[in-house]
């Protein structure tokens, strides 16, 4: 015990100075005795699993591995130690590999398996074990023990392996191993992926208080995180990532971005990786919400769940309550717009299958609308950039524009044919709908909206003077709209579903969600437009706001 204890003092230093890095003093008849002596103390202390099934499947697995690593001269074999509490798994010299009962049955597939097999042989294969053991026999306390010749080396060789078990192998060589796992994996024709799944399973709470695989490494996130940025895949979804994706800090922005994550509001400042959390309220679910061009105030409309009220919440930088000047009723709320200048609100929403309009001064107060002639239903609202209101509506049977600025009434203008957007948006010139498939620019006259389609086949999309993004044949799409050409690239080419498309106020930032499938929660990305790189947000986030948008 004595010796053991001098071992792993000595182990931990010299884990701490430089490696020589070709040094290996032990022979591979030598690895392969201290292995023998490592293994059997092993099997005293746990006893081995006698489940042939499982043994059988542990050997097949391993094999498999065995015979694409780049170290083949071991005698490997492959066994399960009978503890059920201890999440663990071994590599003796030599080529004994050990897998705990617990850790199996903890994993679900053969592919998981592959990996913890393939990081334990990546042990041997790249002579971890051999270069660790020949920088303690470097020493010259343990040159004076080995004296004792080679029965000697054996037994001070095992207590340097049970040492090593205790204060883990280094980083280096735990990341060698996990780049080596994955290389085996695929080259074997297991699923790589498996290596993040099996991970996440020993980085669990329901594991946490148990002796787990690499506990004394405890950076389960950064080996994901690394084995994911290695296949090229989204660690959280598993899916590949778009070409563009990057995973270091953010550059500087022009503009903050806000946006919902589990009925909270947050906010990715300008000079920041990191989002924070600017506001929440306990029973209350925020609908819609929008942000002066300084990002220091936040309207939001917000509700108790199961209630149909609806009140305008306005919470200001530096104050601690949340003020609630206003509320009203509503079934639904389908939008909720900030005016480019600020100082106006406008809220669409529904109630008892009826539309409705509503419009707000900062401070939360309502403004009198001029109603002499109806609107009509309501289908979608959207300002234009010099602050007047356009409300598209079907009135008297006709699809109707109706354009209103402060202090004035509702001029009409047609449409003329029977458009009935699902989205909106204005530049400085020109209006666009999306109807159906079909994204349209229109021209506003004095009696009439003259329309010209742009694209087919798109599904969401948005606009921030000559740029355009489009969800176009389910791939998201990027470029420029000048005249009657519009020239595109894809940014994102990755099936599924895209929305929620935001262009900062300078055009230079894109934010956006993406779902690989529908069940799947919403991610938060965000374009640099001028290199298409990409980075992700957040999980489960919606609705993104530039602050002076």
């Amino acid at each position: 015990m004595a010796h053991r204890m001098a071992i792993l003092s000595l182990l931990t230093l010299f884990t701490l100075v430089p490696a020589f890095p070709q040094l290996i003093l032990i022979s591979r008849n030598q690895e392969i005795e201290i292995g023998k002596e490592v293994a059997a103390a092993l099997e005293k202390q746990y006893g081995v699993w006698d489940d042939p099934e499982q043994t059988r499947r542990i050997e097949r697995i391993g094999k498999s591995l065995v015979a694409v690593c780049e170290r083949k001269d071991m005698p490997y074999t492959f066994k399960i130690l009978n503890e059920r509490k201890e999440l663990n798994a071994m590599a003796a010299p030599g080529g004994f590999i050990y897998i705990t009962r617990a850790l199996l049955e903890a994993l679900e597939s053969d592919d998981e398996v592959a990996f913890v097999l393939g990081h334990e042989i990546g042990h041997v294969a790249g002579d971890h074990i051999r270069k660790q053991l020949s920088q303690a026999i470097a020493g010259s306390i343990l040159l004076d023990i080995l004296t004792g010749g080679s029965s000697q080396l054996v037994r001070i060789g095992a207590d340097i392996m049970f040492s090593l078990y205790q204060s883990g192998y280094s980083r280096q060589h735990e990341r060698d191993a996990d780049t080596r796992g994955v290389r085996y994996m695929k080259a074997a024709g297991y699923n790589p992926v498996a290596a993040i799944t099996a991970l996440k399973k020993l980085g669990m709470e329901r594991y946490k208080g148990l002796v787990r695989w690499f506990g004394t490494h405890p950076d389960i996130p950064s080996r994901i995180q690394r084995i994911a940025d290695m296949l090229g895949v989204d660690p959280e979804t598993l899916q590949p990532l778009p070409q563009g994706a990057k995973s270091g800090a953010l550059p500087k922005r022009s503009a903050a971005l806000v946006y919902l994550s589990e009925n909270a509001v947050f906010r990715l400042s300008p000079d920041s990786s990191q989002p924070q959390k600017v506001w929440q309220l306990k029973n209350q679910r925020v609908e819609k919400f929008q942000v002066s061009n300084d990002g220091k105030t936040l309207w939001m409309l917000v509700r108790r769940e199961g209630s149909e009220l609806v009140q305008l919440a306005i919470r200001k930088e530096g104050n601690r309550k949340t003020e609630f000047p206003n509320a009203f009723h509503a079934d639904e709320i389908l939008d909720f717009q900030r005016s480019p200048n600020g100082r106006w609100l406008a809220v669409l929403a529904k109630e008892s299958g009826k539309t409705f309009l509503k419009v707000f001064d900062g401070k939360g107060k309502e403004l009198a609308l001029p109603d002499r002639t109806p609107l009509g239903e309501i289908i979608a609202i959207q300002w234009t950039h010099d602050d007047k209101l356009l409300v598209f509506a079907e009135r008297f049977g006709e699809p109707t524009l109706a354009i209103w600025s402060f202090g004035d009434t509702f001029r009409f203008v047609s449409m003329s044919d029977k458009t009935q957007p699902s989205q909106t948006a204005a530049n400085e010139r020109k209006i666009f709908v999306l109807t159906g498939t079909t994204l349209k620019q229109g021209e506003i006259g004095q009696e009439f909206v003259t329309w010209r389609p742009v694209a087919s086949s798109v599904s969401a999309f948005a606009v921030n003077g000559e740029n355009i993004a489009l969800v176009k044949d389910g791939v998201l799409q990027l470029g420029t709209l000048k005249g009657q050409e519009l020239q595109l690239s894809v940014l994102d080419n990755r099936k599924g579903e895209f929305g929620d498309l935001t262009f900062s106020r300078d055009g230079q930032w894109l934010a956006y969600t993406y779902r690989a499938k529908t069940s799947d929660q919403p991610q938060l990305w965000l374009a640099h437009v001028p290199t298409k790189q990409l980075w992700r947000i957040a999980v489960n986030a919606t609705s993104p706001v530039f602050a002076g948008r």
